[in-house]
């Protein structure tokens, strides 16, 4: 009796009709909504008004105007994205081709994928402060922003306050893609997404992703997951920590001679694993150059490195020792005047019995009263060769002390620098090999990573390895990296010995090519530049 009534009811034309009534009044409050919801780039379609009373309107007008041109996709672009994929036509998905092949989101694909792409996406709209996608829930779709940006978070349980706590991850702008990873691994959203503004979004279904997406995220996802098996450090990891590790790692490649990290080029508050090829850490040295009784001399000139301190200076600068040794020098003004008078006078007589002595001893004599009343000229090395020019003495000692302390002293010498050979030396610090690491926030002042060889790292967030500081491993690894890498005095006294070196196998050179008889025209231009280059690199 029951399929007879059904029977009954299917062929009543009266309930019949209010089925399609109500189904046409559902379809059309679902209509308005979704037009409320994107009235925000359909208002971009209406008629231009040209009338003076609604002066309201006609400043929308202009406003729209001046928004439309930084508009990425027009409205029509946006109708065609919004139509089912079965009825787009082949003429229809080689427009959207030409017109989404060019967004930032989809620059990462070749050709063929991006083809596929426009031929399947959906435009999806969203306004201030909505909801996309929310943690825990069923996955349905991978998104793909256009325009705009969002706001990741997700929902942790918090010790401290016994209770579970939204705690933002981070922000994604045009061009980034989320959602794949539940797609992926057919799991449940991992974080929800949020709108801070406008969002024009592009948006790739569940079963279109599995035909177009799946396999090419698939290998990206697999070359992370190896390049963190390849290091010991993530073997304490879980699954789930491993996962949020391939969803932050980025791979990059360099060619050869290109800068990984330093003058302003590199990844920010990002550690770089090498995973192969070869870089080198190299430093630039400013060092001034000074001419002394045919020998050279150089002095490190760095404004940031404070000087040396001896035990003697600790212990004056701490405990006020060798105060009564100063005192007892100079106990007042009245000696000290009494002493440059005195100075003064020998000065005279000096003057007066020149005549009847040589040049030679007249000189010698005038540089011993020097050095016996200004005492503080003599803390450098003197012998008897140096007292036979004092000017130059001096000179080379006003340069030694020339090199600024603080970043007070910078004007008081700078007119002695100018006169001062000041030169600027490249030191290689050191080579980093496949399975090294870097970037955990070491001192790159002055220094910049290159690469010898194609170099391919991996790329992971400071903080999010911070999180999961296993062991202080990372710390420690910091600390060892700042101690083995040498400074910037010990490079240069590797670079001094270094020329050193150089000088007196010049000079050997020199003085065995000078007992010869021989004339040899050969000069430095006739030796294969392959060879010089090598000889400057050892150096």
């Amino acid at each position: 009796m029951a399929p007879k009534k059904d029977a009954a009811k299917k062929d009543d034309p009266v309930q019949e009709q209010m089925r399609i009534k109500f189904r046409a009044k559902c379809q059309f409050r679902a209509l308005g909504r979704l037009v409320l919801e994107n009235r925000y780039w359909l208002i971009e379609g209406v008629d231009e008004y040209e009338g003076l009373d609604d002066v309201k309107r006609r400043v929308e007008q202009a406003v729209r105007g001046k928004h439309k041109k930084k508009q990425l996709l027009n409205i029509n672009d946006k109708a065609l994205l919004n139509k089912f994929v079965e009825e787009r036509t082949p003429q229809e998905q080689q427009y959207l081709y030409r017109i989404l092949g060019g967004l930032k989101c989809f620059k990462r694909y070749p050709n063929q994928v991006k083809k596929k792409l426009a031929a399947v996406t959906y435009f999806k709209y969203y306004g201030p402060n909505r909801v996309i996608v929310r943690q825990h829930h069923e996955a349905h779709a991978t998104y793909f922003i256009v325009t705009g940006d969002v706001t990741v978070s997700q929902v942790v349980y918090d010790d401290l306050l016994q209770r579970h706590v939204s705690v933002d991850v981070g922000t994604m702008a045009a061009g980034d893609m989320f959602g794949e990873v539940s797609l992926l691994h057919n799991i449940p959203r991992t974080a929800t997404v949020t709108t801070n503004g406008h969002c024009e979004l592009l948006a790739l279904m569940k079963e279109d992703f599995k035909n177009v997406l799946q396999e090419s995220l698939q290998k990206q996802w697999d070359e992370v997951r190896r390049a963190m098996s390849a290091f010991t450090y993530f073997d304490s990891l879980d699954e789930v920590a491993r996962r949020e590790g391939c969803i932050v790692a980025k791979m990059k490649s360099y060619a050869r001679n290109e800068t990984v990290l330093g003058d302003g080029i590199g990844v920010p508050n990002f550690v770089y694993f090498v995973l192969s090829g070869r870089c080198q850490m190299i430093e630039s040295l400013q060092v001034i150059v000074t001419k002394h009784l045919g020998r050279s001399h150089y002095t490190l000139y760095d404004p940031y490195i404070p000087e040396e301190e001896s035990e003697k200076d600790l212990e004056e600068k701490w405990f006020a020792a060798y105060k009564n040794r100063r005192r007892s020098t100079f106990e007042d003004k009245s000696e000290m005047d009494a002493a440059t008078s005195q100075y003064r006078s020998s000065k005279g007589i000096l003057r007066s019995s020149s005549l009847l002595k040589t040049g030679s001893e007249n000189k010698r004599e005038q540089s011993v009263t020097l050095m016996d009343v200004a005492p503080s000229m003599s803390t450098c090395e003197t012998s008897a060769q140096d007292f036979l020019h004092p000017s130059e003495h001096r000179k080379s000692v006003r340069l030694s002390q020339a090199i600024p302390v603080d970043s007070q002293e910078d004007t008081k010498n700078t007119g002695q620098l100018q006169s001062a050979d000041l030169r600027t030396h490249f030191m290689q610090v050191c080579i980093f090999n496949p399975g090294s690491t870097f970037g955990f926030g070491e001192n790159m002042r002055d220094r910049r990573i290159v690469a010898l060889t194609p170099v391919d790292c991996m790329l992971l967030p400071k903080v999010w390895l911070l999180q999961r500081n296993t062991a202080n491993i990372w710390t420690r690894i910091q600390h060892y990296l700042e101690k083995k890498i040498p400074t910037k005095r010990k490079l240069f006294k590797e670079m001094v010995s270094a020329c050193r070196w150089q000088d007196y196998r010049d000079q050997v050179v020199s003085d065995v090519v000078a007992r010869s008889k021989a004339v040899n025209f050969t000069t430095v231009h006739d030796v294969p530049y392959s060879i010089r280059m090598e000889e400057m690199f050892d150096i």
